[in-house]
């Protein structure tokens, strides 16, 4: 109820903003003879996964204003994602639960965006319409304001904000469309075109070196190890623990290797079940940093994790991994690439995915890794 009370206060306050709003619309024509030196880029999701798979559309921005400065504004959870990212020359935060609590942060905020002085803003909505978005588009004082349409979302808002509104795909487009291109897919209007889709997460020499640390520390000897990450956001996604449990005692078993047991920030149930169902209690890290965990998985002989964030880390570093896919179809959503394989569901419950069919990739990736 409190949330859908905020977004109707939203979409008021957006309509009283846009009676202020005189911008005339530009054709994708005068868009092109544009001198664009400062971008900014308002991509806003909170969820990890969507931020590394929007990447090919930073790295197809790059490509397209090579010589412009280009900035982001992200989510709290998606700033280290993207800090030391090449296609990206800035990052900056918009923490929106702490702006909720302070107007003086908010100011601060707009304040520090208007000295930039952009020269345009683009708001990337694809999997939902962010109106707190549209509305920094309009407070970061750009001259001219593009951003995704509003329509699929249920209301025009964006043709009274946007001088130029980028389509996005249809509904039966959409079912046969990997999640990177439905990224690219507006920016196609002001000819952004990308043909790598893969992702691409860069861990600082920081995070390198604390790898190395804590894997001197945790396998003296420099033994192999996998990652487990036995938890996700989303209950549907969640294999259970007891599952993986299994997969790393067989694995142990089979290959001696060690084990790294990831726990995050909502996995506090399925991590419980994991350790009761573990012979001998593995190193564990809690909610590590992106980049040391970016640094440790690119080390690992295997991730096995479900469909969560550390799904597309592992897709971004370029590790070997397997993802436990139940509702969610991995041709939409598993990272691009061969390294990262997807064991899905035959019914649509992730429950129905066998132990032995994910222990048999497992084996068959450390065979042909370890070579024993």
């Amino acid at each position: 109820m409190l949330k859908k009370l905020e977004k109707r206060g939203k979409i008021v306050l957006a309509m009283f903003v846009a009676l202020f709003l005189r911008g005339r619309k530009i054709s994708p024509d005068e868009f092109s003879l544009l001198r664009i030196e400062r971008l900014l880029v308002i991509r806003q999701h909170n969820q990890m996964g969507d931020m590394l798979l929007a990447v090919p559309a930073f790295r197809g921005l790059r490509r397209r204003f090579p010589n412009s400065h280009i900035a982001l504004i992200a989510a709290s959870i998606n700033t280290d994602v993207m800090l030391n990212n090449p296609y990206v020359d800035e990052v900056m935060t918009y923490a929106k639960e702490r702006n909720r609590r302070n107007i003086l942060r908010i100011i601060r905020f707009i304040r520090d965006l208007r000295r930039r002085r952009f020269d345009v803003v683009i708001v990337l909505n694809t999997v939902s319409f962010s109106i707190t978005s549209m509305l920094l588009a309009v407070a970061s004082g750009a001259r001219y304001l593009v951003g995704s349409t509003s329509l699929p979302f249920g209301h025009d808002l964006s043709s009274r904000f946007y001088h130029m509104e980028l389509p996005l795909p249809s509904a039966e487009e959409l079912e046969i469309m990997h999640e990177s291109e439905h990224n690219l897919y507006p920016l196609s209007l002001i000819g952004v075109h990308e043909t790598d889709l893969s992702s691409l997460l860069v861990p600082t020499e920081a995070d390198e070196d604390g790898c190395d640390r804590f894997l001197a520390a945790a396998f003296p000897k420099g033994a192999p190890f996998i990652v487990i990450h036995p938890g996700a956001g989303k209950k549907q996604n969640v294999w259970p623990p007891e599952n993986h449990a299994e997969i790393a005692r067989r694995l142990v078993d089979r290959f001696s290797v060690g084990v790294v047991v990831v726990r995050g920030p909502v996995d506090r149930e399925s991590f419980d079940l994991f350790l009761e169902a573990c012979r001998v209690a593995p190193p564990i890290l809690s909610c590590p940093d992106i980049g040391f965990l970016g640094a440790l998985m690119k080390r690992s002989s295997l991730t096995i994790c479900n469909d969560t964030g550390i799904m597309h880390i592992a897709g971004a570093v370029g590790s070997r991994c397997i993802a436990v896919f139940g509702p969610t179809d991995p041709r939409r959503w598993k990272p691009i690439g061969e390294n990262v394989v997807a064991a899905h569901s035959r019914n649509g419950t992730v429950e129905t995915v066998t132990v032995d069919e994910v222990y048999a990739t497992a084996e068959k990736i450390l065979h042909d890794s370890l070579g024993y």
